[in-house]
């Protein structure tokens, strides 16, 4: 009896729930400059991934998400109507861009558009594409 209820507490313990997850594709007008966050779907903001370029050069979290000089999440914030992201080098000593966004939702439509800021590169109106 005790062995029983040890293996259906254990295999409740593997029941979890699955973590999808979104790219949301944010670009200048004229497409200079990008950038993409990979985030998970769970009650908070989690950036999972990112994805910056400026003319040639590009940056990428991971070689999984593409090619690119190493940059890490420095900070994610979310409220109902903004979403802030910073993205730093990996000794987290020096910021490589800010990405600052409005959102709006009406009739299931969804819109964010903000700015991004790459330090020494530019700033640039985007607009976003995602969920």
């Amino acid at each position: 009896m005790i062995r029983a209820a040890a293996l259906a507490l254990s295999l409740c313990g593997l029941a979890t729930p699955s973590l999808a997850t979104e790219w949301i594709n944010c670009a200048a007008p004229d497409g200079e400059a990008t950038f993409d966050f990979l985030v998970g779907s769970v009650d908070f903001l989690a950036v999972v991934g990112v994805n910056i370029s400026v003319g040639e050069q590009v940056w990428a979290s991971s070689a999984a998400y593409g090619p690119g000089e190493p940059v890490l999440v420095g900070q994610a914030f979310e409220t109902d109507d903004v979403i802030l992201i910073d993205a730093v080098d990996e000794p987290m000593s020096a910021i490589i861009a800010q990405l600052r966004l409005f959102k709006a939702e009406e009739g299931g439509a969804f819109v964010h558009g903000g700015t991004l800021r790459i330090p020494g590169r530019g700033v640039w109106a985007v607009s976003c594409t995602g969920p």
